[in-house]
């Protein structure tokens, strides 16, 4: 009997030795994170030889697309597959930590842009716009302003559907989402369309075209971005892949897009209201 009570307390005291040694959640290495900061890499070299006005051969920037894409999703892939062996609680508090700190990383980058536009407007600016620049149109974009918005609620009543165990009602949720994504992006680029084709307004004409283009633009980005990440959501939840225990990806995409959302409510109100 000894014997018997000792072998069963044996797993028990590995697992909680295991769970108080960090190295034993530590990831397994892998290629996917050089790859991505290769395909990043390549995809910023080819937009700026395109922004200078070299020639970028296509197949380099289609080579940067795909040096992000599919690294990242491997990554995440990886993520996704290591985690079902750990303890669920850990690896979220471990995830979600290193997702905040990367949301935060790139809310520094977006400070720094709106830094910029207020240094310039009130340092330096004697009007705003400057002599010669549109006055831009505020009825579509505060449209897309809405429907980002009204978005940022249907993936929320996603996430709260999928955890109510009510997936078919999470999924139709989540595809609403993507659709107003798409819908916002689509109301964008109209808008840039607009100011090109009547106002001739593009982003060399002085520091306002700049400022519009490149932070309207990065957040653009941000925005696709987003929505590869709900359809890999959509994808898994598709698959079963995920339930009310491991759903992380769920969790950090519903903060991605409440981040994208907040950042665009500051872009309007400086860009368009200010």
């Amino acid at each position: 009997m000894a014997t018997e009570s000792h072998s069963a307390a044996a797993p028990a005291h590995a697992a909680a030795a295991a769970h108080a040694d960090p190295s034993a959640h530590a990831p397994q290495p892998s290629a996917w994170p050089i790859l991505l900061a290769l395909g990043i890499g390549v995809f910023a070299t080819a937009f700026f030889l395109v922004a200078t006005g070299f020639n970028a051969l296509p197949l380099l920037v289609l080579a940067g697309i795909l040096l992000v894409l599919i690294p990242a999703l491997g990554w995440a892939t990886t993520i996704a597959a290591e985690r079902r062996h750990q303890d669920p609680n850990y690896t979220f508090a471990i995830l979600r930590r290193g997702f905040l700190y990367f949301l935060l990383s790139e809310g520094a980058i977006f400070g720094s842009f709106f830094a910029h536009n207020l240094y310039i407007r009130f340092g330096h600016a004697t009007t705003w716009p400057p002599l010669g620049a549109p006055r831009l149109e505020t009825s579509l974009p505060a449209i897309g302003t809405l429907l980002l918005v009204l978005s940022s609620f249907t993936y929320h009543w996603s996430h709260h559907a999928f955890i109510g165990g009510k997936r078919a009602l999470a999924k139709n949720w989540l595809l609403a989402t993507i659709i107003l994504g798409v819908v916002f992006l689509a109301i964008q680029g109209y808008d840039w369309g607009f100011l090109k084709a009547f106002d001739k307004f593009t982003y060399s004409q002085g520091v306002f075209g700049s400022q519009f283009y490149w932070m309207t633009g990065f957040h653009g980005l941000h925005v696709c971005v987003g929505l590869l990440f709900l359809v890999l959501v959509y994808w898994r939840m598709e698959r079963g892949e995920m339930n009310q225990t491991y759903h992380f990806s769920l969790t950090a995409a519903e903060y991605y897009w409440h981040f994208v959302d907040i950042v665009w409510i500051f872009l309007f109100f400086v860009i368009y209201l200010l």
